[in-house]
């Protein structure tokens, strides 16, 4: 069954170059020095995709390992730009585009533009007239304003190779208050794995919290306090969440944010400060709630290839749900991910090439009915190369087949 209140399971989300307006014919423009060049050019061409759809990672301070947000910083990054948008690497948008959607931010380059790159980093990666540069634009991935930003009020360093550490992030709102986007910023990405954002009543938290010395409290699999819901999560590769427009996840005035971070020392240990900025709406939005889908009657065996398990997650409640958003979750052992349902069992999202590294919410720009008495269908495929059966566990080592539906009535 559905269940709105349970565990979330963190998934990793993407950096990198996405669907942007479509480039220009590649005709004449001009340079910064005001001779003709012929060929696409920075301003006309290639900034017009890069500012949408990649500059929400590669920006100078960004996530992703270099900026492309100035013609200084993506012309020298032009060779590796063609052969990443050739190769497909990039943009790593993992869902098909002939299984649901269509989805917002669908990060799929067309063929004109993988084109653009190509020739803009064989004709000499011309800058062109920076009159051609087209107005500012907001990245898919970016919040549009912040209304609060709260750190860690410690840092706490692991002690062990998984640690699961809660901490109480507050947003001491004066009254009920709608979260509709958000962005976690680890202190350390070298220590963390991921981040879950679990709503929880302030006095349980703050009882849990003075059990030890410690800072914050140990968290393995859950909060360990009783929850309200789920705010989000995120894992390396992550951006900033936008949830859909009219919705959002409500927080009360006795409520906080129970912040689960998962630590892993296979890179060496050092502090950590998380911290949370959050985006609020004006109150009138729907409320949503994330529903996890754990499938977890799996064993795959030792040396297996192509081992295969599904699992149906009826719709009970009575009424139907409107399912806006989608994370399909599997370990590094997962090769495919597949979620299906409705009236029709119609395709929701199909990953054929799963990666571990790749991971993002799906957000439809329509929602999907999941009328009463259907359901979701959850399909997972792995390949087992060590010689022990895996099962369904939170460690590296272990698997999941996982989804969670962020939906709305």
């Amino acid at each position: 069954m559905l269940r709105p209140h349970a565990l979330l399971i963190a998934g990793l989300f993407v950096f990198s170059c996405g669907n942007g307006p479509n480039p220009g014919d590649g005709g004449t423009s001009g340079t910064g020095g005001g001779a003709q060049a012929t060929g696409p050019t920075y301003y006309k061409d290639v900034l017009p995709i890069t500012q949408v759809a990649c500059n929400g990672c590669h920006t100078t301070g960004g996530i992703a390992p270099f900026a492309l947000d100035s013609y200084a910083a993506a012309s020298v990054k032009a060779p590796l730009m063609a052969d990443a948008v050739a190769n497909k690497r990039m943009p790593p948008w993992l869902a098909t585009q002939s299984c649901g959607g269509p989805f917002v931010g669908d990060r799929t380059l067309t063929q004109a533009e993988i084109d653009t790159f190509q020739q803009w980093f064989q004709n000499g990666a011309l800058e062109g007239n920076p009159a051609d540069a087209p107005a500012p634009a907001m990245p898919a991935e970016q919040l549009a304003r912040v209304d609060l930003t709260k750190q860690m009020t410690v840092a706490y360093t692991p002690t062990i190779r998984d640690d699961y550490r809660c901490f109480i992030i507050d947003p001491a709102v004066a009254a009920s208050t709608v979260v509709t986007g958000y962005d976690i910023l680890p202190g350390s990405r070298k220590v963390v794995h991921h981040v879950i954002m679990y709503i929880v009543t302030r006095s349980s938290a703050t009882t849990k919290d003075a059990e030890d010395t410690t800072a914050g409290w140990e968290c393995f699999g859950g909060a360990n306090v009783s929850t309200t819901g789920t705010l989000g999560a995120w894992a390396p590769g992550g951006s900033a969440v936008v949830f859909p427009a009219g919705t959002g996840i409500r927080i009360g005035p006795n409520e906080v944010i129970a912040m689960q971070v998962h630590y892993n020392t296979d890179n060496g240990a050092e502090a950590d400060q998380t911290s949370v900025k959050l985006m609020y709406g004006t109150g009138n939005e729907r409320s949503a709630f994330l529903i996890p889908l754990v499938a977890d009657g799996f064993n795959i065996p030792a040396n297996a290839r192509g081992y295969n398990y599904s699992e149906n997650f009826p719709n009970r409640y009575g009424f139907q749900l409107n399912a806006w958003g989608f994370l399909p979750h599997m370990h590094t052992r997962g090769t495919k991910i597949r979620m299906s349902g409705g009236a029709g069992d119609a395709c929701i999202v199909d990953i054929p090439k799963w990666n571990f590294n790749w991971q993002t919410q799906y957000f439809r720009k329509t929602a999907f009915p999941v009328p009463n008495n259907t359901g979701i269908k959850l399909d997972c495929t792995w390949d087992n190369p060590t010689n022990a059966a895996v099962t369904w566990g939170e460690g590296t080592s272990d698997e999941m087949c996982f989804a969670f539906v962020y939906a709305t009535l």
